[in-house]
């Protein structure tokens, strides 16, 4: 049995898929009732369990050998990935998949890599056998400006430079090996996609593939943060997600690593599928 936390999220509803493709036997947990019915079509089990409640995280861990744990971006996000692996510890688990973020460690200095190495620290000392999945940004991302571009033609770029977007899909494809196979124990995977993107390269590849005239526009951290407020995020997750974005200029979310083509045996998706797949969202 392999227990999936945040089922229904950007990575958990494609891991979910792709671990029933593979055979596994799959509990599939949401904090939200009104999803179940639509995890249990997929033939899956599916409960419900809050971060914050430890009895429901230890039932939805009991019977599993493995999980995987992402938590939405929260102030409590590190207490509740910690409630997790104590249940998981708890309930006879022995191999933590656990979703953090590209440069997560000790020594990072930004607030998420702080945040991230929090709990892979916590992971390393429950003595439970781990692996850590740090993606980049995802490309799935850009679904959030859809309706804008659809109805303006502009894509605002709160990056600013050089960004090697990960499709959620390959996120979940490297989590689902080692999720099923062997030799992923203590493994960080660093997953990025096979190219870094400007906001301009991304505005090109929105009108080649929309055949409308798209620009990019910038976008700047005041006007980032205050939307991802509106939007229901904390303030200081807000300022945490511009603390990230703003090391884009320098390069600093550019690198490509191989770790998808290395795991999978096959080259990560490019952005331009991507956008090509989702061609009717970026259109009136």
């Amino acid at each position: 049995m392999i227990t999936v936390f945040g089922a229904t999220g950007t990575t958990g509803a494609p891991l979910v898929d792709t671990l029933l493709a593979k055979g596994a036997k799959v509990r599939a947990v949401t904090s939200d009732p009104s999803k179940l019915d639509k995890l249990r079509d997929k033939g899956c089990e599916a409960v419900t369990a809050s971060f914050s409640d430890l009895a429901a995280l230890e039932q939805a861990c009991t019977g599993a050998d493995r999980i995987y744990l992402v938590t939405p971006a929260h102030l409590d996000m590190r207490q509740w990935k910690a409630n997790a692996i104590a249940a998981a510890k708890s309930a006879g688990v022995q191999h933590v998949v656990l979703a953090t973020g590209l440069g997560a460690s000790p020594k990072a200095g930004l607030t998420f890599g702080k945040w991230h190495s929090e709990a892979q620290e916590l992971l390393k000392e429950s003595g439970l056998d781990w692996t850590f999945i740090q993606p980049t940004y995802f490309m799935q991302n850009l679904l959030w400006q859809a309706d804008s571009i659809a109805k303006t033609g502009v894509y605002h770029d709160d990056l600013g430079g050089p960004v090697s977007w990960i499709d959620a899909r390959d996120i979940a494809e490297v989590a689902a090996e080692a999720l099923t196979g062997a030799g992923h124990a203590g493994k960080g995977y660093g997953l990025t996609g096979p190219e870094a993107l400007t906001g301009e390269d991304i505005a090109a590849i929105l009108s080649d593939e929309t055949g409308r005239s798209i620009t990019s526009a910038p976008l700047s951290a005041e006007d980032a943060k205050a939307a991802m407020v509106a939007g229901g995020m904390q303030d200081e997750v807000a300022a945490a997600m511009v603390e990230l974005a703003s090391i884009a200029p320098k390069g600093y979310l550019g690198g490509i690593e191989t770790t998808v083509s290395d795991v999978l045996g096959r080259p990560a998706r490019c952005f331009r599928d991507f956008v090509a797949e989702n061609r009717d969202a970026f259109v009136r």
